[in-house]
């Protein structure tokens, strides 16, 4: 089982059943398991994947996509898999990935990491600290960059996000978003990754 599955659980508890995803959110997961079923990993899926599949990218993949694409079966429906995945790779979760992103930054290829402020389970500061740990040779001028601010739009004073970057590697902080930052705040996100 998942080293990632008993803190979640001691969170659930604690916290009166906090969404991880968004800390202003709640919302208490109905479980169903059957007997050959982990109730641990089911909770974990309705969690993380299960809600993301009464959205508007499902009526999109299973809609129009579907239809243009006209090589889809029937049988065969967007998201319909993702149980099986998810419960599959259980294990995967929370490991560390900053070896790879050191050679990915080696190679030149730009990096861009953003994290919503209101996400719990992979907050911002555990974010910056995973970036400290990079043997990337840049990594002390990248530290030294100051956050700038992003607004909503170029007329508007709200800011949407922070921002910094050097060479190849970039972090957005973006304010009033949970885990799933382009469901929360679409219009930051997408001005601040596009501008």
């Amino acid at each position: 089982m998942s080293s990632l599955i008993y803190p979640l659980l001691s969170l659930f508890q604690n916290t009166d059943n906090v969404n991880f995803y968004n800390i202003l959110a709640k919302k208490s997961p109905d479980l169903k398991a059957s007997k050959h079923e982990n109730i641990h990993l089911i909770k974990l899926y309705q969690r993380h994947v299960e809600r993301l599949h009464k959205d508007s990218l499902s009526d999109l993949m299973n809609g129009p996509i579907r239809k243009k694409l006209t090589i889809i079966p029937d049988s065969v429906t967007w998201g319909d898999q993702s149980k099986e995945v998810f419960l599959h790779m259980a294990d995967d979760f929370m490991k560390p990935v900053i070896d790879i992103v050191d050679a990915l930054l080696a190679a030149n290829v730009n990096v861009t990491v953003y994290n919503g402020q209101l996400d719990l389970i992979v907050d911002t500061m555990g974010q910056e600290a995973w970036v400290q740990k990079l043997k990337w040779p840049k990594l002390k001028q990248f530290s030294r960059q100051k956050w700038k601010a992003l607004h909503v739009s170029p007329e508007s004073s709200e800011t949407a996000a922070f921002h910094k970057s050097y060479e190849n590697l970039a972090f957005y902080w973006i304010l009033k978003a949970g885990h799933m930052c382009s469901n929360h705040e679409a219009e930051s996100v997408h001005w601040g990754l596009i501008n």
